[in-house]
């Protein structure tokens, strides 16, 4: 893979590190200085401020998608086996990534990102409806589910489980949250 060209790299490394320093807070000032960079740079690399934050959110949504890939699950083993190790996987990624926090507890880090958030939720809920079907058509999950309303809440309810237990004192370790996660997920598809 490729690396982004090295000012676009430190823009995106030092404003990753504002963003959690600022507890999802970001002052251009802050940023030009922590990077060693000017605002023209930023302008240069991702036309503004938003164009930033868009790319932060995509980094955060492409780890997340390879840390959860087809290719790390067991091929041979049963659906809820395979699904079980996507959820740990999503959970140690999810509690590893300094961003989680801000991201998941924040409605928005800018109004042009709100549209943004909802396009990725949607494309997890739809790979998890696909998912639902295909555990459905192999026989492993009960036909009466439906498989776009469970992945609705499945995704929702996840999303806003990995924050609440990230606030949690003393935070779980990730995978005793991955495994009341797996708990909830079993119960709603009638696994249990």
């Amino acid at each position: 893979m490729a690396r982004p060209p090295v000012g676009r790299q430190q823009l995106l490394e030092a404003a990753r590190d504002e963003l959690v320093r600022g507890n999802g807070v970001m002052e251009l000032s802050a940023l030009t200085r922590r990077s060693g960079l000017s605002t023209g740079a930023l302008y240069h690399h991702f036309g503004s401020k938003s164009g930033l934050l868009v790319a932060i959110y995509d980094g955060f949504y492409q780890g997340l998608r390879r840390a959860t890939a087809d290719s790390h699950l067991p091929a041979d083993a049963d659906w809820a086996t395979r699904e079980r190790e996507r959820a740990r996987r999503s959970v140690a990624y999810q509690f590893a990534e300094p961003l989680t926090p801000i991201l998941f507890n924040r409605t928005a880090l800018d109004p042009e990102l709100t549209e943004l958030e909802a396009a990725y939720i949607q494309g997890m809920i739809d790979m998890a409806a696909d998912n639902i079907r295909q555990g459905q058509a192999l026989g492993q999950l009960p036909e009466g589910v439906d498989p776009d309303s469970a992945a609705a809440y499945l995704i929702g309810g996840f999303r806003h489980v990995v924050a609440q237990q990230l606030r949690v004192v003393p935070r779980p370790t990730p995978d005793q949250a991955a495994e009341r996660l797996w708990s909830l997920i079993a119960t709603t598809l009638g696994i249990g």
